[in-house]
């Protein structure tokens, strides 16, 4: 079995320092874990980024196209007769992030990722395998394209109707001090009720892995949905019972309170939360869910506004309860719920189907990456 070391596939560099990340380029701009604005200069071309200093020391991306490294990402080229996608699959296999040294800033060096040990097969078998984790890397980023679209779409028509007013009938109705006439405000505390969550026990294995979804503020920070089913735990009936936690409705509008303020999605199911959350089951005799959620995805430097601590913000019960918000009449946040329910539904559909494509990819990157698994 050939293994070759990454100094054999790759020629490392560091980015370029870069003082105005992002002046408005064409050309995206990749820091330590992604895109980080757009340039109007390039320094590389259809290659992976590592990211090379800080939190993300480690973490692989492939770039697209042409685009510019800042010093925070380390610079893939290619060497000859190595497939470019099947090397970006090597370095995903490689687990960089282990090779992170320094403990108050962690950083991985082109010296350590040089000496790291890789399955290289001959070219044919190069392209085989990276012909067949592209075709589902492909899919996922087409479904995650319709996935922007339809939140683009759904974004749009909250826009257009209650920040810009231009909803259906606008033009027979007078407006008031700048708002619709027969629209009220009304406090968060007057539309629904407010929820906070809690965590069971950690030494407690009885009150773990359980059919109660519990989610934290982490299960939303790579979610790109809008309705949720489940966090990356469950817990029990028991674990309930001994905590804080409380069980929430399908439908009620999930919101973290701390480290961030502001993610937002839809209970898809009942489920539970941690105390980073301060959720609203919502009186749809008076406020429809959906409208709520964009309330709060469309509002979130006020909510940031009423965050308060010295170490890290958090939005308490009390403060949220004080948040005032317009309320258009139930016929067309009724209206409005329907059409972008429809979006919503297949964001969900289109997020499950990404979320095993996912799964499958990475069942198989060990296995073909190891030559486990022969194509």
């Amino acid at each position: 079995m050939e293994y070759s070391r990454l100094s054999e596939i790759y020629d490392f560099q560091y980015g370029k320092g870069n003082n105005n990340p992002d002046n408005g380029g064409i050309y995206p701009v990749y820091g330590s874990n992604g895109i980080i604005g757009g340039y109007d200069k390039y320094n590389n071309e259809d290659a992976p980024v590592i990211g090379h200093i800080g939190a993300n020391a480690g973490s692989v991306v492939w770039a697209n196209g042409k685009h510019f490294v800042t010093y925070n990402g380390v610079m893939c080229n290619i060497k000859n007769n190595v497939n470019k996608h099947y090397g970006y699959y090597a370095l995903l296999n490689a687990n960089l992030k282990s090779l992170a040294d320094g403990s108050a800033q962690p950083f991985v060096s082109y010296s350590q990722l040089n000496r790291v040990l890789v399955y290289l097969p001959e070219r044919d078998t190069q392209d085989r395998i990276a012909d067949i984790l592209k075709t589902i890397d492909d899919l996922i980023d087409n479904n995650a394209s319709r996935i922007r679209l339809l939140e683009q779409m759904s974004d749009n028509l909250y826009k257009e109707w209650f920040v810009r007013f231009r909803f259906p009938g606008y033009k027979d109705v007078e407006f008031e001090n700048g708002i619709p006439k027969g629209w009220e405000i009304k406090k968060i505390v007057e539309i629904g009720e407010v929820v906070g969550g809690g965590t069971p026990s950690t030494k407690e294995s009885d009150y773990w892995n359980g059919n109660i979804p519990w989610l934290t503020p982490a299960d939303l920070a790579s979610f790109n949905g809008v309705y949720i089913s489940s966090g990356e735990k469950s817990i029990t009936e028991l674990g309930l019972e001994k905590s804080s936690a409380k069980i929430m409705p399908k439908n009620t509008v999930l919101l973290s309170s701390r480290a961030p303020i502001g993610y937002v999605a839809l209970a898809r199911n009942e489920m539970c939360t941690n105390q980073g959350f301060k959720s609203v089951v919502c009186d749809e005799t008076k406020i429809m869910h959906q409208y709520l959620f964009y309330f709060f995805k469309m509002n979130k430097s006020l909510l940031e506004g009423y965050g308060s601590g010295a170490t890290f913000l958090e939005l308490s019960g009390s403060s949220l309860k004080r948040i005032k918000l317009l309320i258009p009449p139930m016929e067309i946040q009724k209206k409005f719920s329907l059409m972008v329910d429809n979006c919503f539904e297949q964001i969900y559909k289109l997020s499950l189907l990404n979320s095993n494509l996912t799964k499958q990819r990475d069942l198989l990157l060990p296995r073909l990456m190891s030559g486990k698994l022969e194509v």
